[in-house]
């Protein structure tokens, strides 16, 4: 059964957004224009000056593709003078063993690694189904960069991707590698609906069909809610066209989206969802901000086609602010 809240609490929620983004624009135009960029300062850091240095030498990002690592956000103005020795980039796609954490690391490797991770808030794993080897890295990675750390403040931020072709015995390590990341941070999973299916599916060992598919909206939730509580993670973000299905310890809540706007674009649509809701991590919103601040991003991206600064940005939630209306934009407790 759905709550829904009042008009006026969407629209707070919009007005909080707008305020935190006139607040920091500075810090909103640096983020945005570093986006995609694997290595990225935290711009809303106390006293950061948009001049302030990027990093010398940056890992090079065949490097970050490799480990299944998107962006690494960096709570300190690190600058790296040398690329530490024997670092490997290059991957042998005819050699699996090369598909190896074991095969790539060294000590240099990992310290380096250890230096990053312990000054970073923010990690973003890239879509795991897309990535040879993923499972492997990031479960060395957990043993020998994140646990010896005893770092426990980070956001984790998870996508599984297109696992049709996977066994159900790589997804379950998988999802168990997800689970320990959760011991040293908060663990965020982003699936759109349809791979959220094919998950369900694959766990349950059902063919995904289009009865899968195109069952109602009640049944699909109900899905989700099986993954999540198959899962050892903190939340669970599900992505429809025009809405937005969030699974919490705390809460399980819908956002719809504007009507005419579609946060699962092809491309870009849910890089700008991820950069949105990351970005609300970094203000330290609550994870409904969060999750709004995503769509925001996507619907602003969608309309100017290029990514929101700023001023782009906060024309948009205005212009979402004033069209509201019991059919548009909506925060509703799922009971």
């Amino acid at each position: 059964m759905y709550l829904k809240n009042n008009e006026p609490a969407a629209g707070s929620m919009l007005a909080a957004l707008a305020g935190s983004i006139q607040d920091f624009n500075q810090s909103v135009d640096v983020y945005i224009n570093h986006i995609g960029e694997y290595e990225v300062f935290n711009p809303f850091l106390s006293g950061f000056q948009a001049a302030a240095p990027k990093i010398n030498k940056p890992i090079p990002s065949q490097f970050w593709e490799r480990l299944g690592i998107r962006h690494l956000i960096l709570d300190t103005f690190f600058s790296r003078l040398a690329m530490p020795d024997g670092w490997q980039v290059g991957h042998d796609e005819s050699n699996d063993e090369a598909a190896s954490w074991n095969n790539i690391k060294s000590d240099a490797m990992v310290e380096e690694l250890k230096t990053l991770f312990s000054s970073s808030s923010i990690v973003q794993f890239a879509d795991w189904a897309g990535v040879d080897g993923a499972s492997e890295y990031w479960d060395g990675i957990f043993s020998d960069v994140i646990r010896p750390l005893d770092k426990r403040d980070f956001q984790f931020v998870f996508r599984l991707g297109d696992i049709s072709k996977r066994f159900v015995f790589e997804v379950d390590e998988i999802l168990d590698i997800m689970g320990a990341y959760s011991s040293y941070g908060k663990v965020t999973l982003v699936l759109d609906h349809t791979e959220a299916d094919k998950l369900w599916s694959k766990l349950n060992g059902i063919a995904y069909d289009v009865t899968v598919h195109g069952a109602r909206l009640q049944e699909a939730r109900e899905r989700h809610l099986f993954i999540f509580n198959t899962m050892k993670i903190d939340s669970l973000i599900v992505l429809y066209a025009n809405r937005t299905i969030l699974f919490s310890r705390e809460q399980q809540s819908q956002f719809a989206g504007r009507s005419f706007e579609n946060i699962y674009m092809p491309g870009y649509g849910r890089d700008c969802f991820d950069a949105g809701y990351r970005m609300g991590l970094l203000l330290q919103l609550h994870t409904s901000y969060c999750i709004a601040l995503g769509q925001a991003v996507s619907g602003a991206f969608g309309r100017s086609e290029s990514w929101p600064r700023s001023e782009v940005l906060l024309t948009y939630i205005k212009d979402w602010m004033t069209e509201m209306s019991p059919d548009h934009y909506s925060y509703s407790l799922i009971k």
